[in-house]
């Protein structure tokens, strides 16, 4: 038994070991691209331009901070620090993280000459019109719901569960969520349980039917809900009693009781092969 309890040990340990290195070598990767490249770059292109000698000295004379760079410097460190509190992966924590320092560096810019600024601001516009995230490897089941879709989706196939995320595009909150969400539905997608998500800018009056607001002010969204027999089954907010939840892998995996309602779909599987091969016999 001691030794039995030791291998299962061992096994949990290299195993998760490989999970890490897996998750590094994917989250690099993700790094490697141009979005993060140059969004650091220009990030950092204020302290570049204060700190080399050379540079410094051509645009204002002075290679030191005053107490006002250093009180702009402060503030995005502390709105960073709170904006990142339920950051669940450091894609999403860098991209807050650009564009609050991209929004310190214009007003800093714009201290020392309007015509840096102006030129900064075109170098920021450029790169979000241009330079797009890297693309998530979503299940290949993944369905999209847009205006009234999703209703009509639950209403004809009520034998199959249903995963579905309620996001706006432009949240940080929500793209945060999605390699997440993207890894929920490539581990159990099956038959009949199938994920999905829906854009509430597109689909105007859904949410509310399912008890998900889209006020900025509740913060509700992203919002994911689970669907049993076309009804709400299991749902989790953003905004959970007034308070912020964190949309980890595992959290999500245990609250919504994603490996319970699996179980009842890979059932639901097995009851329809017997009784095909019924029908066959």
């Amino acid at each position: 038994a001691v030794v039995s309890t030791q291998s299962t040990g061992y096994f949990i340990q290299t195993n998760l070991r490989m999970v890490n290195v897996y998750a590094l070598k994917k989250t690099l990767s993700n790094l490697a691209t141009p979005y993060f490249i140059l969004n650091t770059l220009a990030s950092v292109l204020h302290p570049i331009c204060r700190f080399t000698p050379w540079i410094c000295t051509y645009l204002s004379g002075d290679c030191h901070l005053d107490f006002y760079e250093c009180e702009i410097y402060f503030f995005v460190i502390c709105v960073v620090a709170i904006k990142n509190r339920r950051c669940v992966s450091i894609e999403a924590y860098l991209s807050t993280l650009f564009m609050f320092a991209k929004g310190g560096a214009l007003i800093l810019f714009y201290k020392m000459s309007i015509q840096l600024c102006a030129w900064y601001l075109l170098v920021c516009i450029v790169l979000v019109v241009t330079v797009r995230p890297p693309p998530l490897l979503n299940s290949e089941e993944m369905k999209y719901f847009v205006e009234n879709t999703l209703p009509e989706q639950l209403k004809e196939d009520k034998k199959t569960i249903w995963v579905v995320e309620f996001y706006t595009s432009f949240s940080p909150h929500c793209n945060a969520v999605k390699p997440i969400f993207a890894s929920l539905s490539r581990e159990f997608t099956c038959e009949f349980m199938k994920f999905g998500k829906c854009d509430v800018l597109k689909s105007q009056g859904v949410p509310e039917l399912y008890g998900i607001s889209t006020s900025c002010i509740k913060t509700e969204l992203p919002a994911i809900v689970v669907f049993e027999d076309g009804k709400p089954a299991a749902r989790i907010k953003q905004t959970m009693n007034n308070k912020p939840y964190v949309m980890s892998y595992e959290n999500l995996k245990r609250d919504l009781l994603i490996g319970d309602f699996y179980a009842k779909a890979k059932g639901k599987v097995s009851n329809t092969n017997v009784d095909e091969k019924k029908k066959v016999k």
